[in-house]
């Protein structure tokens, strides 16, 4: 077998497993991706776990790299914003560690915003298919180094809406901690975000990180997930 079909009996393999087994086969290859993105070797393994990647996307989407979009949409007003803002200071005391940042939940109107007809008809609008999980967390980096390592998320976050809260560094800070996606390429996209500006993007195809914080930053993230119609959640939590 040539490495260049090895995409293909991946995705080939796929279709034979239950649906428990091909979640643990995506978190395998997502594990991979992860580690192949925090590498500079630019070859051939890199290239084919993307691809394998690629054919196992769950969405019918024109480009499964990069941002699907980025901006603010009308129904993130002035008014919703203040009140994500207040619940992420109420909950920033009670946050735990998780990996590299701090993991909240617990808003009221993060909930309501994660299953909310507004927002599953602009997602629908953006990649069909795609089904709120109602699961809407909270994260805060607030120690110096904190980020998260390049990684591709499990099926229940396979498509990701990040909306930023609060992003507070120093002045002169050149190059603030940033989202990042990484391409098969080795190119390594940063996005810096104002608050209230969301992106969405296929979390569970494409590689991403954050970049660590320097000391006296601090960013907190609203964080909506999605999944596949018709997929059980139960295979796919942590």
């Amino acid at each position: 077998m040539t490495e260049s079909h090895l995409a293909d009996r991946i995705s080939s393999l796929h279709e034979t497993l239950s649906l428990a087994e091909q979640a643990n086969l995506k978190l395998i290859l997502g594990l991979s991706a992860g580690q192949l993105a925090s590498t500079s070797d630019v070859g051939a393994a890199r290239a084919e776990v993307t691809r394998a990647l690629d054919l196992l996307c769950p969405y019918d989407v024109a480009n499964p790299h990069g941002l699907q979009y980025r901006g603010r949409p009308e129904f993130i007003t002035d008014e919703l914003l203040g009140q994500l803002q207040e619940d992420a200071h109420d909950i920033a005391s009670r946050a735990v560690p998780f990996d590299e940042h701090y993991l909240g939940y617990g808003s009221a109107a993060a909930d309501q915003l994660s299953t909310s007809p507004e927002l599953s008809n602009f997602v629908a609008g953006l990649v069909p298919s795609a089904v709120p999980t109602g699961i809407a967390s909270i994260l805060y980096y607030r120690d110096a180094g904190q980020g998260i390592s390049p990684h591709v998320d499990t099926d229940i976050f396979s498509l990701n809406i990040l909306l930023m809260l609060e992003h507070n560094y120093p002045e002169g800070i050149e190059n603030p901690s940033a989202l990042q996606m990484h391409y098969p390429d080795g190119k390594v996209e940063r996005v810096v975000l104002r608050p209230g500006e969301l992106v969405v993007f296929l979390a569970g195809t494409q590689a991403h990180s954050r970049s660590p914080i320097v000391e006296g930053e601090n960013v907190t993230i609203l964080t909506l997930g999605f999944m596949p119609e018709g997929a059980p959640i139960e295979n796919y939590k942590r």
